[in-house]
């Protein structure tokens, strides 16, 4: 499905119904509204197989951000994540969602930051496999640890001067390593991709953002996934994530011997996690 935001055509797909109707009665169910990472080599069709599990118990919402997937291509000076939080904000508004629990992967949670620092119409958050401040130095070394300096050069190169070159020696080298079940190249490569996105993201934003004095913020319940051996998004990055949220708030879940993102590795496990915490809104 098509819907026209703030100028821009963005295509996104439904899972499960908002009504859930019982003989005797009619009950709402959760809206949770999925944001991919990957803006550029990414869409939302990576993220379906797990996320829509929850459809049972939720309305899960599938978007493609502005650029990427199905979405209008638009322009360079449009792909930040002002303008994907302002989209999201609009894009809840449009369909009268209200208190959306949202859930960010990656560069997604990236969104999710931008959208909490601007706005408060949200009923949860779940953080899964990202960050609020991008140190590629860290990265760097992690994947050196894991694979060799080559591993962790052909990842600087990516992460600061992207081209199809680069993004494709990134795929085939460096992607492996993110965990012990990765997304494969087919899996990726069905994706609807626009390198100039992430190249443009890359070279101009990503290394630009910290949001920690924004998560003091947070108002709503948040749950934090974290692979503990992730070596893109690393544990550190989620615990400094945790300590600037209200400890009341925050519940941070470390799955061990997992990488990102954590329920490739760890499906059961992931799912068990996130139908508990959805299961509080019910």
């Amino acid at each position: 499905m098509f819907i026209t935001i703030n100028g821009c055509k963005l295509f996104f797909d439904v899972y499960g119904s908002k009504l859930d109707i019982q003989a005797t009665s009619i009950k709402e169910k959760l809206t949770l509204l999925i944001l991919h990472g990957g803006h550029g080599m990414i869409d939302h069709t990576l993220y379906v197989e797990f996320w829509s599990q929850f459809s049972d118990i939720a309305q899960v919402i599938f978007l493609d951000q502005r650029g990427c997937g199905r979405s209008d291509l638009r322009t360079p000076n449009e792909w930040n994540l002002q303008y994907w939080a302002n989209d999201l904000y609009e894009f809840c508004q449009t369909l009268g969602i209200e208190k959306p629990i949202l859930a960010g992967v990656s560069m997604g949670g990236h969104v999710m930051c931008e959208y909490l620092s601007r706005y408060s119409n949200l009923g949860g958050l779940i953080f899964c496999n990202t960050e609020a401040r991008f140190i590629l130095d860290d990265v760097c070394e992690k994947l050196a640890e894991l694979g060799g300096t080559e591993i962790a050069e052909i990842a600087r190169k990516q992460f600061t001067d992207p081209t199809p070159e680069s993004a494709a020696a990134y795929q085939q080298k460096c992607v492996k390593y993110y965990a012990k079940n990765a997304y494969s190249a087919q899996e990726i490569g069905r994706c609807k991709q626009h390198i100039e996105i992430l190249s443009h993201f890359y070279k101009n934003h990503m290394h630009n953002f910290n949001y920690l004095e924004d998560l003091k913020k947070v108002k709503c319940p948040t749950l934090l996934m974290v692979g503990e051996s992730s070596p893109l998004h690393l544990p550190i990055r989620a615990e400094e994530m945790a300590a600037q949220i209200n400890p009341k708030l925050v519940t941070v879940y470390l799955f061990k011997n997992a990488g990102a993102p954590v329920y490739k590795d760890s499906a059961d496990e992931a799912k068990k996690v996130v139908r508990d915490f959805l299961k509080k809104f019910c």
